[in-house]
């Protein structure tokens, strides 16, 4: 009898136990299901706390799994940099170059004309007045600049042509993103602050408006002075200044004008990057000249010359609606840098970009480990970002839109990365 009750109290034992390990197994699964869940919960509560206008989304695996005010549009500042971006890597190609070609005629006259290369800057110019020496000119009558190549009908939308350089106009010759660099002395003397752009006279006119310091300002932002616009004085004068360095003496005077037809070409100038290496560069610099420079090109391989912003809208809109699916509820872009507050984009709209913005991720700034591009309109309360999570093999699009007074961006940024 003694021997059935052990044997009963073991079985009694050993089923408690066992029930007891099964439970805990169940709450161990079902808590390590759960837990996760209450915890990502509560990271999107925390969103919400952060969002007073705005909305936000992170994709996987090509689904939106997390988002707020997915379909409401919103403005995108200089994310909207990636739309353009896009479409200048897959209308110019990734590996296509700008193109500056000089023409010297019989009287020694030596025409410039630029097609809108948004990277034309004084260590170019200084190479091309070399490769000028180097084939033998030694004197030059007049600089005649062409810029035929665009007939904008006006001044960038959005920008307010402030001192600002991010409200520097487009042009079809601008030199150094349209901004002059300058250092004004305390005794009005004004200098040159880079070693790779000599000074200028037009710098010492431009100097006298500015306090002591350094300064980089947008050329057009100035009175001209005579026919010339600043933009075309300005690099007709660091033309003159970097050739005469070469030993190229300019007799007379920097002109606007158009190449005469049958006049020889002297050099057709191909610049060293690529589309590629300029969204790189654009999106790092976030320069809305760039931005628009590549908008305006993208018009052009569409519709031709010379470059306007009608084309360009066309051209970008037939991009963005029969190439990307977009609709216009998702999207709305006036130009290509993000300054215009008519620009408009939804953050469903704006991870279908990044999707197809994916095979060329690196060309996306790094920041707090991050691939993305931000957007900042402050007196508009605008506060973005657009880009990536990489986390091995995983690629996760998200975008983050704010329009409102309140900075938020990093924490939900912070949030959306645990998630």
């Amino acid at each position: 009898m003694l021997a059935v009750y052990l044997q009963c109290s073991s079985y009694i034992l050993l089923r408690n136990f066992i029930s007891t390990v099964v439970s805990g197994a169940v709450f161990f699964i079902l808590s390590s299901l759960l837990f996760p869940l209450a915890g990502q919960a509560r990271e999107l509560a925390d969103i919400q706390k952060y969002i007073k206008n705005g909305g936000y989304a992170l994709s996987k695996n090509g689904q939106t799994v997390f988002s707020q005010n997915l379909q409401e549009s919103f403005l995108p500042a200089s994310t909207i940099k990636i739309v353009t971006s896009l479409a200048a890597l897959e209308i110019l190609g990734s590996d296509h170059r700008f193109v500056t070609r000089l023409y010297f005629d019989k009287q020694n006259n030596l025409y410039i004309q630029g097609t809108g290369d948004p990277f034309f800057v004084s260590e170019k110019v200084n190479i091309i007045a070399q490769i000028v020496a180097e084939q033998g000119v030694t004197n030059i009558q007049n600089i005649i600049l062409d810029d035929s190549a665009f007939a904008l009908e006006a001044s960038t939308e959005g920008s307010g042509n402030s001192k600002n350089p991010y409200d520097a106009q487009c042009a079809a010759l601008g030199v150094n993103f349209n901004t002059l660099p300058l250092m004004v002395i305390h005794n009005a003397k004004v200098q040159s602050p880079e070693p790779q752009t000599p000074y200028l006279p037009i710098m010492g006119r431009i100097g006298k408006e500015l306090t002591s310091g350094y300064h980089r300002v947008n050329i057009n932002a100035f009175s001209n002075i005579g026919s010339l616009s600043n933009t075309l004085l300005y690099c007709g004068q660091l033309f003159q200044t970097l050739l005469e360095q070469q030993g190229v003496m300019v007799a007379g005077k920097i002109k606007h004008g158009h190449v005469p037809p049958d006049t020889p070409v002297l050099l057709n100038y191909v610049a060293e990057e690529t589309v590629s290496d300029l969204v790189r560069s654009c999106l790092l610099s976030s320069s809305n000249f760039m931005a628009n420079q590549l908008y305006l090109a993208v018009g052009v391989a569409r519709y031709g010359l010379p470059a306007t912003w009608e084309k360009s809208r066309k051209a970008m809109n037939d991009f963005i609606y029969s190439s990307l699916k977009l609709t216009d509820k998702q999207i709305t872009m006036v130009e290509g840098s993000g300054l215009s507050l008519k620009n408009r984009i939804s953050p469903e709209g704006m991870i279908l970009v990044l999707e197809k913005f994916e095979p060329y991720t690196s060309l996306i700034p790094l920041k707090y480990g991050v691939r993305m591009k931000s957007g900042t309109l402050r007196k508009s309360g605008v506060f973005c970002y657009a880009g990536y999570f990489i986390k091995g093999k995983d690629v996760d699009p998200f975008v983050i839109l704010l329009n409102q007074k309140q900075n938020q961006r990093d924490k939900i940024l912070k949030i959306l990365y645990r998630l």
